[in-house]
């Protein structure tokens, strides 16, 4: 409502509302691309997978961070 009172501007307003939907929406597809990277952490690790490190990563104009795996029984068996 903040942003509808704030611009006198048809247009204005319009941009403004585009704006805040777009960073609204960018978060939530960021907080949802995290949520789906801990829970692959959680099942993988059960497997014997290792947090390796962790990348930020772009979706758009959005930054994640979504972490690299590993097995290290697999790493040691393939390197020797």
């Amino acid at each position: 409502m903040k942003i509808i009172k704030s611009e006198n501007n048809v247009i204005a307003r319009e941009k403004a509302l585009m704006c805040y939907f777009f960073d609204l929406i960018r978060e939530l597809m960021k907080l949802a691309l995290e949520e789906v990277d801990a829970g692959l952490v959680e099942e993988t690790k059960k497997q014997g997978y290792q947090i390796e490190k962790k990348n930020k990563l772009v979706f758009r104009p959005a930054y994640f961070l979504m972490r690299q795996l590993f097995n290290p029984w697999c790493h040691y068996l393939c390197s020797h």
